[in-house]
């Protein structure tokens, strides 16, 4: 029998275990001949966001390094305040791409092609009061939710099918309710349990024993049948070969976990956290976050939602859990060199080991236009705390972000952009201490990226200062205010 074709979902489904549908890659030579093109425009169409909380503040020499002296090669007047642009360099010393103690990654992982798809943005504040602010890196206030549930909630952003829930980890994520704004719900609290909902991998025997995961061997039981259909093209074939390979090393690492390290036949990462001296092993912390990119990338392949956000509180990157980390190492960053050193080899570790490696992940799986889901995504990560002098850690300027990916061209790419009002200042704990500036907009950018998700203003409140559409008590110019929303200069394609 010949697989069937939606018309309406353009995709091709397959009752996987427990009856829940679990999608096939789009496959344009199965298409019906009138639709293929309607139906790869509309898939073209689709877009991608994750973002990547890191807890507390940095320095912005720690961070950005020498991008913080790269000779400008645009300026212009944005709101009133001068900003720079340049080109991210592309050297590689040893093995390694370094713009700072932070931003720096083996050139393995750090390609040509990952630096083109990157940019790092300085200038970008918070407007809101100083202190911990875990909503406001995407957008959240008392009032407004955070980006990922305004794509989560919009027919704009998911046309052509039921809405989907955004993957949430941690207090990162904020929901509209009838109460008001209130956390949103983790979606699960380990990769495992994750695997579990998206995939329904598990089925119970007569006795009720539980069986063998069912999903890869029910998955290539369906594809062997369009496989065998001879309009399925030869690029079609390998298209759905990439996506078995893909969901046999995940399911794979679920069962079996990425190494040695992580004692349970079946790595639950809730599990690995709870393995003693699990918060004196950052390296197990990176292990975490590649097992959680991993099923995040089978969810986004298979087509069950293009949304994820994370900030993981229960560990680091560093050697100490959570508080701990934040009054011994966050809080001593200017005064002790050891504990700066020791709080940039964390944040440099979730860079590399978490961030990048999810967009290089994403960047592997081709979608039925040819591009990728980079291609058509947007990865960053932001503080939930500034950058600047001591105490660099409690206020909410110049915010570091890091972003890997266009949004199917909507940005542009490649780029360091320096937002900071050079001539503003705020203070410092001593005369030798690093300046705060003030910059740019959170609301500014946060507009950006609905933008380049598909929205419209009027889909997020009007956007007359970005999002959220509010301006708030604050220090920032009218002229700031006024720019909300335009796009960041350079930024937009």
């Amino acid at each position: 029998m010949k697989p069937k074709f939606d018309p309406v979902s353009r995709r091709q489904f397959l009752l996987g275990a427990g009856g829940v549908a679990l999608a096939l890659p789009l496959l344009p030579s199965l298409l019906p001949r009138e639709a293929e093109a309607q139906t790869v425009a509309a898939a073209s169409a689709e877009r991608y966001l994750a973002h990547m909380t890191t807890w507390h503040g940095v320095l912005q020499a720690q961070f950005y390094g020498s991008l913080l002296d790269l000779p400008a090669t645009a300026t212009t007047t944005h709101a009133g305040v001068g900003v720079r642009s340049a080109p991210l360099p592309t050297a590689v010393t040893n093995g390694r791409v370094v713009f700072s103690e932070i931003l720096n990654a083996s050139s393995a992982n750090l390609t040509p092609r990952m630096l083109s798809m990157m940019n790092v943005i300085n200038g970008i504040d918070i407007p809101a009061g100083p202190g911990h602010n875990r909503g406001g890196p995407l957008g959240g206030d008392a009032a407004n939710p955070s980006i990922d549930q305004v794509l989560a909630g919009s027919a704009k952003f998911y046309p052509n099918g039921a809405l989907q829930p955004a993957i949430v980890r941690n207090l990162v994520s904020l929901s509209k309710t009838s109460s008001g704004i209130v956390q949103t719900q983790e979606t699960a609290d380990s990769n495992v349990k994750l695997f579990d909902r998206l995939f329904k991998t598990t089925t119970t025997t007569d006795t009720g024993a539980p069986a063998q995961p069912v999903l890869v061997d029910s998955v290539r039981e369906h594809a062997a049948l369009v496989k065998s259909d001879p309009r399925c093209s030869a690029d079609c074939r390998t298209r759905l070969d990439e996506y078995l390979t893909m969901l046999s090393e995940v399911q794979g690492k679920v069962q079996q976990g990425a190494n040695s390290n992580f004692p349970r036949p079946t790595v639950d990462t809730r599990a690995v956290e709870n393995t003693a001296g699990f918060y004196g092993e950052p390296q197990n912390h990176a292990k975490c976050e590649q097992l959680w990119n991993d099923i995040v990338v089978a969810a986004f392949t298979a087509g069950i939602t293009r949304v994820y956000v994370c900030g993981p509180t229960s560990y680091t990157f560093g050697p100490e859990p959570e508080h701990a980390w934040h009054n011994n190492y966050a809080h001593n960053i200017e005064a002790e060199a050891s504990k700066r050193a020791g709080f940039s080899a964390a944040v440099q570790l979730q860079f590399e080991s978490a961030q990048l490696d999810l967009a290089r992940k994403m960047d592997a799986v081709r979608t039925a236009d040819g591009s990728t889901l980079l291609d058509k995504g947007f990865v960053f990560s932001g503080h939930e705390l500034g950058s600047g002098g001591s105490p660099g850690n409690h206020h909410n300027r110049c915010i570091p972000i890091v972003s890997f990916g266009s949004a199917g061209g909507f940005f542009k790419t490649g780029l360091s952009l320096d937002y900071r009002d050079m001539n503003s200042f705020l203070w410092s704990i001593s005369p030798t201490s690093p300046r705060w500036f003030s910059g740019l907009t959170n609301n500014q950018l946060m507009g950006m990226v609905l933008r380049a998700m598909g929205l419209s203003p009027a889909d997020y409140g009007g956007g007359t200062y970005g999002y959220p559409n509010v301006k708030g008590s604050n220090s920032y110019t009218d002229a700031i205010w006024a720019a909300g929303a335009e796009n960041l200069p350079w930024l937009k394609a």
